[in-house]
C-alpha cells in the first residue's frame, strides 16, 4: 500500500461551515481529510456549545436580575397598596365616626330646641302669672281709658269708691293693662 500524501484543500484548512461542507464533493475527500473535517466540526460544535452556554448563562443572569427587579417592584407596589388600603380604611372609619357624631349632634340640637321651647313656654307662663291681674275691673268702656290711660281710670275708681284710702295711704299703681274681652279658660287667672 502506498500512502498518499496530499494536502487538504485550502477550504478545508479554514474553519468549515455546514453550508460549505454541503457544497464540497465528499467523494474526492480522503480519509485523512474527512477526519480533519470531522475534528474541526466537533471543535466548532464545542465552541458553539460553549458560546451558547455563555449566552444562556448571561441571558439567565439578565432574566434573574429582571425577575428580581420585577419582584422588588411588585413588593413595592404591594406595600404601597397596603398603605393605601390602610389609609382608605382609616378614612372610612373617620367618615363613619363623623357621620355618627353629626347624627348625635342633630339629635342633641333637636333635644336642645325642645328644651328651649319648653323653657320659653315656662317663662311665658311665669310672666303671665307675674302679670296676673290682682284686680279685674269689668265694664269700663275704652273711651274713658283713652284720655286718662288705664292707670288714671283705676285711680279715679279707687278715689270714688274708697275716699279715705286715697288720703291716708299713698297708693301707687305700678301697672295697669286691658285684658281681652274673651276669657282664656286655660289660664289660672282667667
Amino acid at each position: 500500500m502506498t500512502k498518499r500524501k496530499s494536502s487538504p484543500p485550502n477550504k478545508l484548512q479554514e474553519e468549515l461551515t455546514t453550508n460549505e461542507l454541503l457544497k464540497t464533493d465528499i467523494s474526492r475527500i480522503t480519509e485523512q481529510d474527512c477526519r480533519t473535517i470531522i475534528v474541526k466540526l466537533i471543535a466548532g460544535l464545542a465552541k458553539s456549545i460553549e458560546d451558547l452556554k455563555e449566552t444562556m448563562a448571561t441571558t439567565n443572569m439578565e432574566n434573574k436580575n429582571r425577575h428580581d427587579e420585577l419582584k422588588t417592584a411588585i413588593n413595592e407596589i404591594h406595600n404601597k397598596l397596603e398603605v393605601s388600603n390602610a389609609r382608605i380604611e382609616e378614612t372610612e372609619k373617620r367618615i363613619s365616626d363623623l357621620e355618627h357624631t353629626i347624627i348625635e349632634k342633630q339629635e342633641a340640637d333637636k333635644n336642645r330646641d325642645k328644651l328651649i321651647q319648653e323653657h320659653e313656654r315656662r317663662v311665658r307662663e311665669l310672666s303671665d302669672t307675674v302679670k296676673r291681674n290682682n284686680i279685674r275691673i269689668i265694664g269700663i268702656p275704652e273711651e274713658d281709658e283713652r284720655g286718662k290711660g288705664a292707670e288714671g281710670v283705676l285711680e279715679q275708681i279707687v278715689a270714688e269708691n274708697f275716699p279715705n284710702l286715697g288720703k291716708e295711704v299713698n297708693v301707687d299703681i305700678q301697672e295697669a293693662q286691658r285684658t281681652p274681652l274673651r276669657r282664656n279658660l286655660n289660664r289660672s287667672s282667667a
